[in-house]
Formats: structure tokens, C-alpha cells, sequence
């Protein structure tokens, strides 16, 4: 099968959308697809292309807010290319920019369109300096717009399939997170290397994400104090960076919490796995993630995750393995955080669920699931084709 992959976030962009794209990428072309790429360039960031990837000339948002991402041309060799390569389906990942290319490509040269629906944008409002009760109803009619003249809508969960239909999308929507890879399991001896970083005397408690507002990273700083106050001292690290970090390490300094939290900016997926294995929980405050693959990766290590009981992460964690779900508040999640810590037999309980939980959601698995989606409908787009000649 030749597929088309159109995105606005690509390599060497770091997030949740890459990593999903990168993971089905790699899964479809082991069987055998030949997957092809369209994508934003990103100032020469990026690099020698690899094979099958064309980059769109991009140009960048104006606001620093928005410095990460790009706005993104007709200009590619890949308009040329594309009736060429002979393309089964289009799969587009963004109701943006390169989303409107790939219907339009879509729609010139006859071919079936599946869309994943990653992002809860209504949430994402205030990177736009307009009214945020207009910027809602912009968000969700452009939604509508892309979804009903697309032949089928992947949702990474049963909350945004719902939030979806709440749009007024009419076309056929199925449930299907990415799946997950087991990460390598870090030397024993680094592990203990990262631990001896930290204070001895405290349990350390990580996030891992963007840093951006609607993660909600300010949170924790509470939770921390709170944590404190219960007699449990802990340190907090936060792996990752973002157009938020400036806010968030102001807030940190004005609370005086900088000899109990660390910034390790963007590093290397080997080492946030190490860093990830060497912490004592996990603690995701974000409303917004519509999947949370970086929760079943710290499960997959065996790290018990504390995260908000809402959209795809907290879906992950409604049955209560691996770790709990609580509203988005500092005392829920202190709470959680304090049980956890404080009960060796509830800890020991999570540990275990959490990598049963994290082999069930496996890539392959997920990709086969992908695959029988791009057939059925291959299939159901030809069907009416030959309705209507």
C-alpha cells in the first residue's frame, strides 16, 4: 500500500503529534508500505531528508507564543511528485495549513482520506489574541469544516470522539490510540547515577511534556508544598522546555522552590526513559492530552502515574491500573501523591498493573488495528465512486 502522511508538525519538532506519526511511520513501512511524508520545513533545522519526505517551504508564527511552529506554503517539489507515487490513501494529521493541502491533493487525484484528530484545540485558544468565546466557535467550525469532507476521523479517545460529535462532525469516527513502544530499560549503574543527582533524603517526582500553559505545570508546585507540609519531602523534575518555560521559572524563583525542583530542557528519548525509571511517580496535571502516550511510557517502566481525570489520560487510568485518576486540583493530586508514597503495599500494586497496562497498548498491535481502517476505507470510497459513475 502507498500511503501519504500530511502533517504541520514533523521532525525536528518535539510532540506528542511527531511521536505518533513516527511510531505508525515506522510500523508501516516493517510491513512492507511505502509510507511518504509531506511536512513544514523548519529554517534548515531539519536537516538532509530522508527518503519518501517532502517539505513544504514554511515561514514562522510572529508569535513568540507560537515560535515552535510554522506556517506552512504551496511551495513543494511533493505537488509535483505526488500523482507519481501511485497513492492508495491520504492521511492527514492537522486541520491546518498542509491538512488543507492534502484534501485539495486528495480531491484532484480521486483518492480516500482518513484524519486523526490529535489535538483538543478548544483548549489552545488563548495562543490567539482574539475574543476566546470567538476563537471557540472559529476552532470548532474549522473542525467541522476538515472532519465532513474527510471519509473517516480517527479519535485517540472515546472523550474526543464524543467532543467530535459534539462539533456537529457527521462522518464516521473511530476510537484508535497510538500505540506504544517498550523503552529500553536503562543500565542499573546510570540509574543510579541520575538518583544521586538528587537529594537522598526525598522522593522524586517527574513530569515529562511541553512546557506550555495548558499543561497545567504550576500545579505541582503546590502539590510539592503540600507534600512538605504532610511530612513527605520530595523533589519535583521537569523534563522538556517550551514557550511556557520563562512563566514557569519565574513562578519557581518568586516561591523560592528552586533548591527542590530541576529544569533539564529538551534531551535525548534514551535519557528521559533513564530519568523516567529512576523517579518514584509520575505526576500529569494536563486536562487537555487526548492520549497520553508519555504516561504508558513511565508505566512501562513500572513508575506509578498520578494524572487529571479527564480526556484520553485520564481514559488510560479509569480502570485504576497503574496508577490514579483525580480532578486537576493541588489537593486531589497531593492526596493521590501521598497515598501512593506513603502505602509500600499500594505502591508495589501499581508498579505491577502499570506494565501490564503499557504491554496491552503495544505499536504493532495498534498499527494492525490502522492498517484494517486504511482497507475499509480504501474500500467503502471505491464502492460509492462506482455508485456514482
Amino acid at each position: 500500500m502507498n500511503i501519504a502522511i500530511f502533517t504541520d508538525t514533523y521532525t525536528p519538532q518535539v510532540n506528542g503529534v511527531t511521536t505518533s506519526i513516527l511510531i505508525f511511520q515506522r510500523e508501516l513501512e516493517r510491513l512492507g508500505h511505502r509510507v511518504y511524508v509531506f511536512c513544514p520545513t523548519y529554517g534548515g533545522r531539519e536537516g538532509v531528508n530522508p527518503p519518501r519526505v517532502f517539505r513544504f517551504y514554511s515561514i514562522p508564527y510572529r508569535s513568540e507564543m507560537m515560535r515552535e511552529q510554522r506556517i506552512a506554503l504551496p511551495i513543494s517539489r511533493g505537488i509535483w511528485e505526488f500523482p507519481k507515487l501511485k497513492i492508495d490513501i491520504v492521511h492527514y494529521h492537522v486541520p491546518h495549513y498542509i491538512g488543507a493541502y492534502a484534501l485539495l491533493l486528495a480531491w484532484i487525484f480521486r483518492k480516500p482520506t482518513i484524519h486523526t484528530y490529535h489535538t483538543l484545540f478548544v483548549k489552545y485558544t488563548h495562543y490567539v489574541k482574539i475574543r476566546p468565546s470567538l476563537a471557540v466557535r472559529f476552532v470548532k467550525w474549522i473542525s467541522r469544516v476538515f472532519c465532513n469532507h474527510t471519509d473517516r476521523i480517527l479519535a485517540p479517545s472515546e472523550e474526543m470522539k464524543k467532543e467530535l460529535k459534539g462539533y456537529g462532525v457527521t462522518k464516521p469516527i473511530e476510537v484508535l490510540p497510538t500505540g506504544i513502544d517498550p523503552p529500553p530499560l536503562p543500565e542499573p549503574s546510570h540509574i543510579q547515577e541520575i538518583k544521586h543527582r538528587f537529594p537522598s533524603n526525598r522522593k522524586l517526582l517527574i513530569f515529562v511534556g511541553r512546557f506550555a500553559r495548558e499543561k497545567n505545570i504550576p500545579l505541582l508546585f503546590d502539590v510539592l508544598q503540600i507534600l512538605e507540609w504532610k511530612g513527605v519531602p520530595c523533589h519535583l523534575l521537569l523534563v522538556g522546555d517550551g514557550p511556557d518555560r520563562k512563566r514557569i521559572e519565574g513562578e519557581i524563583f518568586t516561591r523560592g522552590l528552586g533548591e527542590r525542583i530541576s529544569i533539564t530542557g529538551y534531551i535525548p528519548r534514551s535519557e528521559v526513559f533513564a530519568y523516567l525509571a529512576s523517579s518514584d511517580l509520575f505526576l500529569f496535571p494536563s486536562e487537555t492530552e487526548t492520549q497520553g502516550l508519555v504516561l504508558l511510557e513511565a508505566m512501562s517502566l513500572g513508575v506509578p502515574v498520578v494524572t487529571a481525570a479527564a480526556m484520553g489520560a485520564g481514559e488510560v487510568l479509569k480502570d485504576g491500573r497503574g496508577g490514579i485518576a483525580v480532578p486537576a486540583t493541588p489537593e486531589s493530586f497531593a492526596e493521590a501523591a501521598y497515598r501512593l508514597l506513603t502505602d509500600p503495599s499500594l505502591y508495589l500494586e501499581k508498579q505491577r498493573s502499570a506494565k501490564d497496562k503499557a504491554k496491552e497498548w503495544s505499536s504493532s498491535a495498534m498499527t494492525a488495528r490502522l492498517l484494517s481502517l486504511y482497507q475499509t476505507t480504501i474500500k467503502e470510497y471505491r464502492a460509492r465512486r462506482y455508485r456514482a459513475s
